[in-house]
């Protein structure tokens, strides 16, 4: 899978540019704040709909501008496609693929697969656990679709479960025998997720161990552990974490209406990151934090590969800061051997020798190849 051309217009700091990038590395050159994170953003919009950011669409339009429009060719071994995104003040944004608007982010989801890799991923490692369910509900929406359709129900079943839940505590309602009922749409939907979660979890880490030790030389162990948020959540098939997780909401009852919430469920899951056996989060130095990120997203980068049978294009901005020497060259060895890479750097960031692809220079939103 590869970008073959891509066209922006009004987005960030791009009046109207146009990129026809190489198969395989494409190395970004320039100083900040001249659209080189902006070029790998608009990118990883076309595959998710988002931004990696969390910007809302009016910050994404260029300054003075009420509208904005991405599109771009993309290759897949079988088959070639157009995506376009665009987005108007008022009418808000349109997904069309070759040219059909499409109704659902779901419809876009899995057609463009991506791997994104910014410093902002450090917090994949020392920030909370929202960070890394993100980090799985990224990488299970864009290997199966129907993982992001399952997790928008769970969030509306959570919703109203928990509207139900802070209404009886305030007096506003007696209706208790309603909250079985939610009770098995949230086991249900929530047990598949956990699933699905748990099943990525154990394919992602002897992956992201073996990556993480290559890049540490050999001196760091990195283990990764899935930990629902209730006893035998990682265990067993659908219906055996089904019955675990209707027996933990049970055993919550109590502490639920007291705090007005549903305390137990993949929302409230995490993924715990061990650096020789100690927290990351805690023990781990800012180098060995983004290299053990990098390791999960270079692991996340061959996964996705083994499950759609071509290789994710790879967006890694600022990739080399705060790696020393070593780090660096098994890095770009590594990257340079998967696909299409977009890597953004400062001038000294040179290809292996013997790797394909261009060089370009990026100043205030004008892209030169150099």
């Amino acid at each position: 899978m590869y970008l073959s051309r891509l066209s922006l217009q009004n987005y960030r700091n791009y009046a109207r540019e146009e990129l026809i990038p190489h198969r395989r590395i494409n190395i970004l050159y320039g100083e900040n704040a001249q659209g080189k994170s902006n070029l790998l953003e608009a990118i990883f919009l076309l595959a998710t709909g988002k931004s990696p950011r969390n910007a809302r669409d009016q910050e994404m339009a260029r300054w003075g501008e009420n509208w904005y429009r991405i599109d771009a060719d993309i290759e897949r071994r079988d088959y070639s496609f157009r995506v376009e995104i665009s987005y108007r003040a008022g009418t808000g944004k349109v997904l069309s693929i070759n040219g059909q608007k499409q109704e659902r982010l779901l419809d876009l989801l899995g057609r463009l697969n991506v791997v994104f890799f910014s410093p902002e991923e450090l917090q994949l490692v020392k920030g909370g656990p929202s960070q890394r369910r993100r980090f799985l509900n990224l990488q299970l929406s864009q290997t199966n679709p129907r993982y992001y359709y399952y997790l928008q129900q769970y969030r509306r079943i959570l919703q109203q479960r928990n509207i139900l839940l802070k209404d009886i505590r305030s007096g506003r309602t007696y209706r208790r025998d309603e909250l079985p009922v939610w009770d098995r749409q949230l086991v249900k939907v929530g047990a598949g997720i956990v699933w699905k979660r748990q099943e990525l979890v154990t394919k992602l880490a002897p992956l992201a161990q073996e990556y993480h030790k290559q890049i540490s030389g050999g001196r760091e162990i990195l283990t990764v552990e899935y930990k629902p948020s209730f006893p035998g959540g990682g265990e067993g098939k659908v219906k055996e974490i089904e019955e675990s997780f209707n027996k933990a909401l049970l055993a919550a009852r109590e502490e639920e209406f007291q705090r007005r919430m549903t305390v137990i469920g993949p929302h409230r899951d995490d993924l715990f990151i061990f650096l020789n056996g100690r927290d990351g989060r805690v023990y781990g130095s800012q180098g060995q934090q983004k290299t053990a990120a990098l390791s999960l997203k270079l692991a996340e980068a061959e996964y996705m590969e083994e499950e759609m049978g071509e290789h994710p294009i790879l967006l890694l901005d600022d990739i080399m800061s705060e790696l020393d020497g070593e780090r660096r060259q098994f890095v770009l060895k590594t990257v340079q051997e998967r696909g299409q890479v977009f890597i953004t750097g400062t001038e000294g960031m040179e290809m292996s020798p013997g790797a394909e692809g261009n060089s370009y220079r990026v100043d205030q939103g004008v892209i030169i190849k150099l």
